[in-house]
This record gives C-alpha cells, structure tokens and sequence, in this order.
C-alpha cells in the first residue's frame, strides 16, 4: 500500500540521517577536535579518566597481596602531591622499619607507568612481584592527574617532572645502591628522557629498561589501532600528528636515546597490538646508531614470540623475565657508569 511505501521511505530516511551524523561526528568532528583542542589531545594520549580499579583502597598496597608495600605521598612542583607505594626487597619484606631503607644496598627501581588505571592495574602489580622476588627495591607512583595523585592538565612535561621528582627522593633516601627506571608503555616515553635528562647533568642512571616501547609519538599515533580508518585520509598527518607538539607532546624517545649512557634492554612482545613491535625495533635501530652502545653488551633487544600471547602488557608473565633483568641489572652494575645515580 502507499502507505506502507511512505513509512518505509521515512524510516531509510531516518537511517540514512543517523548513519550522516555519525560519519560526521567520526570524519569531521573527531579530526577537528584532535587537531585543535589541546585538552582533547592530552585525554586521547593519557586517558586519565579511565580509572580502573574502581574498588581498590591505594593506601593499602599490602592488601593487594604485595609483601611489606608500603603507601608514601612524594612531593612534586607547586606543593602538590604523588600517590605511591614503596616496595621491600624480598629479604627485608617481613621486617619493620622507621624510614624506607633504600639504602640497603639493593638495587632501586622506580616504575613508570604507561596510560589509564593506576599504581594498582594488575599487570604492574604482576611486575612488582617479580622484582621483589629478584630482591630489589621497588617505588611506583601514579603522575599528577591520576588515580590519588594531586590533579592537573597532564602534558608531557608533566609527567617527565614528576618522574624527575621521585627519583630525587629516591637519591635523597639511598646511600650506595644503583638506581634503575623501567618504563612501560607511554612510561617508556617519559623514561628515555629522564634518563636522557639525567645522563646530561652527569648522573645517569644505572640502567634503563623499556617494555613495550615506541620510538616517538608521531609514529606510535600513525600505527594505533585508532587512526587506522584516518590513515588514509588526505591531511591525516595534519589532523592527528602535527598538531601534538603544540598540546606539549612529542616523546622523542628516538632523540632521546642518543644521550643515554647506561645500559638498555627493550623488551616487546610480536603481537602487541597497541604499540606494534615494529617501532620497538625502531627505537632500537634509532639507539644503535649512539657512540654510547657500541658494544652490544650495553644495549639488548629482547622480542617475545606471538605464540605466548604476551600482547602489549604481559611480558610479566614470561618465565625467562626474571632471569633477564638479574643478567640487566648484574651487568649494569659492573659496568663503569658516566656519573650514574
């Protein structure tokens, strides 16, 4: 009947609105505001509101089943604060103690972490674990604009600030143990210039683990699962990549790396889907090129097949890790370091 006919010509009409609105909203409005709004940019890179797990109490890191953790709150810039956890060696777990006792002779680790979640994400946590078994000192915190940490607009600077921050403390509570930082992620990022940072004010770190890494944030954005319906576009580069800088991010690691001087391991997993392996290779290819890493010894590559299933965040779970970074860290240690911290 005609009126059949109407009412179905409306309803493809309708369907046809909605479909022209969502292509809208993903083609032209997304595009525009990555491009033009700074504070669209720093949630897209950082996702700070995505703060998983919800039911957690971050003073109580012991309840997450992590011997003798320790909750801490750091000072950083402007009278603000870092939420953080301290992490005994193994041997020390189970004593009490007035003040945290980095200066134990233990090697120290400072965590950075990579976007979203907190301190308490459980593959950090996996991790925590695995370096307490190793007998080192762990100190993980959360940057100013997530979880309990105090907040503000996160940009690159930061987070590198607030990095810089916990490894003062770290220098002001140790006596001689070596100081290592392991970046994961987007953490990776933030590490290589601290270190970088470090290494050109003379006080290196003893070593420097990057898992999952990429070589900057240009290529890491152009290769993120969710440009890859922008790729093609014309003025993609325009739209998602060259408008970062001016939002206060770049991560260089690729620049960065140049002006480290302790030993690195980079540790990426075949099938990491959110930072292909590719870039990880990048960054290593970027770093071989340094006069610091002429011998291989100080710069390694360690890649986990597809087969284990380790994706972007559980290269904790390989059982070769912990025998890894006891052979990292032993050789860093030996190794004579250019004014390392």
């Amino acid at each position: 009947s005609s009126e059949r006919r109407i009412s179905k010509f409306w309803f493809l009409v309708s369907i046809m609105r909605f479909v022209g609105v969502i292509l809208f909203l993903i083609y032209i409005v997304v595009p525009l505001a990555i491009r033009f709004s700074a504070t669209v940019q720093r949630h897209l890179i950082f996702l700070p509101f995505l703060r998983y797990p919800y039911d957690i109490d971050l003073t109580k890191p012991a309840d997450l089943g992590i011997e003798g953790a320790v909750s801490l709150r750091i000072p950083t810039e402007s009278k603000m604060e870092l939420g953080a956890w301290y992490i005994p060696p193994k041997t020390l777990a189970s004593k009490k103690f007035e003040d945290f006792p980095l200066d134990s002779g233990h090697p120290v680790f400072v965590y950075l972490h990579g976007n979203s979640g907190s301190r308490a994400n459980g593959h950090r946590i996996e991790l925590y674990k695995l370096l307490q078994e190793l007998d080192y000192h762990i100190i993980t915190f959360d940057y100013r604009g997530y979880a309990d940490s105090s907040p503000v607009p996160i940009t690159e600077d930061t987070v590198v600030t607030d990095s810089h921050n916990v490894i003062r403390f770290v220098e002001e509570k140790k006596g001689g143990p070596s100081l290592f930082i392991w970046g994961h992620s987007l953490g990776t990022g933030v590490g290589s210039r601290v270190a970088a940072e470090m290494c050109q004010a003379s006080r290196c770190p003893k070593g420097l683990i990057l898992e999952s890494p990429f070589n900057n944030l240009r290529d890491e954005i152009r290769f993120h699962p969710f440009t890859y319906i922008y790729r093609y576009m014309p003025f993609f580069e325009y739209f998602f990549l060259d408008g970062m800088p001016s939002g206060g991010m770049s991560f260089t690691s690729d620049t960065h790396i140049a002006d480290i001087m302790s030993p690195v391991m980079i540790l990426h997993a075949e099938d990491d889907a959110v930072v292909p392996f590719h870039l990880g290779k990048k960054l290593f290819e970027s770093a071989s090129q340094s006069k610091h890493f002429r011998s291989s010894e100080l710069l390694k590559f360690v890649g986990f097949e597809s087969k284990h299933q380790y994706g972007h965040k559980f290269i904790c779970r390989a059982p070769q890790l912990s025998q890894l970074v006891k052979d990292f860290v032993n050789l860093a240690i030996i190794e004579p370091a250019v004014k390392s911290v």
